[in-house]
C-alpha cells in the first residue's frame, strides 16, 4: 500500500477538521467558532511516513515538529481535568483568538483588548479551570478527523487499489504454484 499516497489526504483533513466550526458562543448561543487561536497548531500539522519501533511503516501526526501526542494537541483530544493553570497561558490564547471579545457584564457593551481587561477575564478563566477543567463539546477535531478519514472517497479509492494489487498478486501467485504442480 503507499502511505506516502495517503499522508497529504490525512493531513489535509486533520487541518480542516481543526479550523470546523463546532464550538458555540455568543449572547444567545446561536454562532459556531472553531477552534483556532493563532493556527500555529493547524498550520504546523504533518502526516509523515516512517517506521515505528518495530520497523513497520506508519503514518505518523507531527505539529509544532514533534509527535501530536507531545503538544498541546493532547489536552484538545483528550480534554483536561481540573487543577492548577499556568499563568500567563490563558492570557496569550485571549490575544491570540481572533473571535474571542471581552464583553461587559453591566453595560452588555464590548472592551478592548487591553492588559487590565485580559488579565480579568483570565483570571476568571484560569479559576474556572482551576474548578472544573476543559471538556471538549460536542467532539474533540481527534474523532471529526477519524470519521472524515473513513469516509473520504480518496483513501477508500487508495485503500480498494491496494487490495485489489494484493489480490491480483496472490491469484499469479497461486496460478504459478498450481501450474508448478
Amino acid at each position: 500500500m503507499d502511505l506516502d499516497a495517503l499522508s497529504p489526504i490525512i493531513e489535509e483533513i486533520v487541518k480542516k477538521s481543526l479550523s470546523d466550526k463546532v464550538y458555540i458562543y455568543g449572547r444567545y448561543q446561536k454562532d459556531k467558532t472553531n477552534r483556532v487561536a493563532s493556527g500555529t497548531l493547524r498550520n504546523s500539522v504533518k502526516a509523515k511516513v516512517q517506521p515505528n519501533k518495530q520497523g513497520i511503516q506508519v503514518i505518523q501526526l507531527q505539529a509544532l515538529g514533534k509527535p501530536m501526542i507531545n503538544t498541546y494537541a493532547y489536552w484538545l483530544i483528550n480534554d483536561r481535568g481540573p487543577g492548577n493553570v499556568a499563568k500567563g497561558v490563558i492570557e496569550e490564547w485571549i490575544m491570540n483568538k481572533k473571535s474571542f471579545r471581552i464583553r461587559d457584564m453591566k453595560t452588555g457593551q464590548y472592551l478592548p483588548k487591553n492588559e487590565k481587561n485580559i488579565k480579568r477575564v483570565a483570571y476568571v478563566i484560569r479559576r474556572s479551570m482551576k474548578a472544573f477543567g476543559f471538556y471538549n463539546q460536542p467532539k474533540n477535531f481527534w474523532e471529526i478527523s477519524v470519521d472524515k478519514i473513513f469516509n473520504d472517497p480518496r483513501i477508500t479509492q487508495i485503500l480498494f487499489d491496494a487490495g485489489y494489487e494484493t489480490l491480483e498478486k496472490g491469484y499469479e501467485d497461486l496460478i504459478k504454484s498450481i501450474e508448478g504442480i
